[in-house]
This record gives structure tokens, C-alpha cells and sequence, in this order.
């Protein structure tokens, strides 16, 4: 059975391809959710100083029939929500200040990291996914590219496919990286990994890869519109935004998930040849183990 989305999810689910002025309506319900269900359309028009039919767009765009739907919408999902039996440990605070105790950690940093990757999961494009792991797997060339966090599970990735036997790189060093692009053709896929969909280097060499003819693949977070210009597939995760720099470990442990996703789903598009591949690989690895 598939569950229904919550209004959270069918925004963050089509966040990257509203327009601007859509993208204020979307911030501004995410913000402030049930509370907007007492304004009306001209009232919240006003709040957000932007025009009424724009509202009305932003609702058709995330598959709602317009304003009035919408507000239903957050009322029901506000509602599920005061109702539900949600385990308590998940009620906590999950943000993190120096007045935390060093006991309190780990139960929090554990709670922290399910609701990201519960965030993830209620707005992951599962077509999207079914695209990335057909155009991965029949590629002559894969290119995966991320700088800073994004560089190791970039590297990881690399790992996984050389695994299975598929021609994959990865290349610390930017100027590497858009060298490589160069040399790109049609029957190639690039792969750039960035939390925050706005770092310049990593969005320059995707431009390269497209602009060379390769299938272009971003791994990012719902809001990230720059990298999305030059992405023929996306692959979004949550936003769950925390303080106290965990934000970054939460979209590490969901990138790394789609990462796992992708690699399994690799492995089951051709499951005899890549386990007998990693059969060969089980082998030389314990060949060298006393």
C-alpha cells in the first residue's frame, strides 16, 4: 500500500522545479505549517508580498487542485499529527546546544539521523531512482564527482561499483575533474554529490559533463536549484535542518543511503553477473587476509 504524502513531503517532493516566487510560498508553509491554515489567500498573499494567483500555482504544481485544497491538506496532516502514537523517544528535542549532556548524545544524534532518512525516504522519486540505476549500469564511463564531505562518499561509491567491475573514477583535485569532463561522450554518466546544491566547483564540472554530451546525475538536497539546471536526474534528499553542525552528518548518513540504494539496485538489475563478480572479489580480498 503507499502511503500518502504529507503537504511537507509533496513540497519538498517538487521543490526544485517551482519558480521563484513559488519557492517563497513553499519556505514560507514549510515554516510556519498549520499556522497558515488561518489566512486566507489575499491574507497570505500579503504575508508573503507576492500575488494570489501565484499561490494558486504553487498549489497545482505540488498536485493539489488549489488554495482551499491545500489548507484542508495541512489541516488533516496537522491533525494525524496530534492524534498519532509516535514513540516518545522521538518527541525529544533533537537539537543539539551547550547545554546538552554528554549522556544525552547519543540518543539524540541516533534520533537526529531517523528523521533525516525518514525525510529522505518520503520524498525520494522512485522513477528517478529506476532511471539512475538503468543509465549507471549500462555506461561505458561513470564520473563521480564532490569536494569536501561529499568527496568521501564520492569515493565510496567508486568503490562499490569498481567492486562490481563497472569503469568508475573519482578525482580528488577539482581541476582533475574538469579535465576529465572533457573527454565525456553520450554513452557516459557523471554523478556530482553536494548536500548543499550550490557549491561552484562541483556545479561548473557538471555543466562541463552535460554541455560534453554525458547523462548528468545529481545527489542533493531538495532546495538545491542551481545544481538542478544542469542535472538530467535527480536524486534529492530531506533538509532536515538541526543546529550545532549536524545538518552535514544527517545528509552524509542519507547520501550514503542513496548511495547503498543505487549499488543494490545495481546488483539486482543483473543479479548472476555482478554477484559472480563479487564472488571473484570475496576471493582476492580474503587472499590477503592471515
Amino acid at each position: 500500500m503507499i502511503k500518502e504524502r504529507s503537504y511537507e513531503e509533496l513540497i519538498k517532493a517538487s521543490y526544485s522545479n517551482l519558480s521563484n516566487s513559488e519557492k517563497k510560498v513553499a519556505d514560507y508553509i514549510l515554516l510556519n505549517g498549520h499556522e497558515v491554515t488561518k489566512l486566507s489567500l489575499c491574507d497570505l498573499a500579503q504575508e508573503i508580498s507576492i500575488s494570489e494567483p501565484t499561490i494558486i500555482r504553487f498549489a497545482k504544481h505540488i498536485g493539489l487542485s488549489g488554495y482551499s485544497e491545500l489548507k484542508l491538506k495541512i489541516m488533516k496532516d496537522w491533525g494525524k499529527k496530534t492524534v498519532s502514537n509516535t514513540d516518545d523517544s522521538l518527541l525529544i528535542d533533537l537539537h543539539i546546544g551547550p547545554e546538552d549532556k554528554l549522556e544525552d548524545l547519543p540518543e539524540k544524534v541516533i534520533n537526529i539521523t531517523i528523521k533525516g532518512l525518514h525525510d529522505t525516504l518520503n520524498i525520494f522519486n522512485t522513477d528517478n531512482f529506476k532511471k539512475a540505476i538503468s543509465v549507471i549500469s549500462s555506461a561505458n564511463r561513470i564520473d563521480i564527482f564532490g569536494v569536501g564531505n561529499s568527496a568521501s562518499i564520492a569515493q565510496d561509491f567508486i568503490s562499490k561499483l569498481i567492486r562490481i567491475g563497472l569503469t568508475a573514477r573519482f578525482y580528488a583535485d577539482n581541476h582533475l575533474q574538469q579535465l576529465s569532463c572533457l573527454s565525456l561522450t553520450n554513452d557516459d554518466v557523471v554523478i556530482a554529490i553536494t548536500h548543499s546544491g550550490s557549491t561552484k566547483d562541483v556545479i561548473d564540472t557538471l555543466k562541463l559533463a552535460k554541455e560534453a554530451g554525458a547523462t548528468t546525475i545529481a545527489l542533493t538536497n531538495y532546495k538545491a536549484s542551481l545544481i538542478s539546471k544542469y542535472a538530467d536526474i535527480e536524486l534529492l534528499t530531506g533538509d532536515y535542518e538541526t543546529t550545532f553542525y549536524s545538518e552535514t552528518m544527517v545528509s552524509r548518513i542519507s547520501q550514503l543511503a542513496i548511495v547503498d540504494m543505487l549499488y543494490m539496485g545495481i546488483l539486482l538489475s543483473d543479479y548472476e553477473k555482478y554477484t559472480k563478480r563479487l564472488d571473484r572479489v570475496n576471493v582476492l580480498v580474503e587472499s590477503k587476509n592471515y
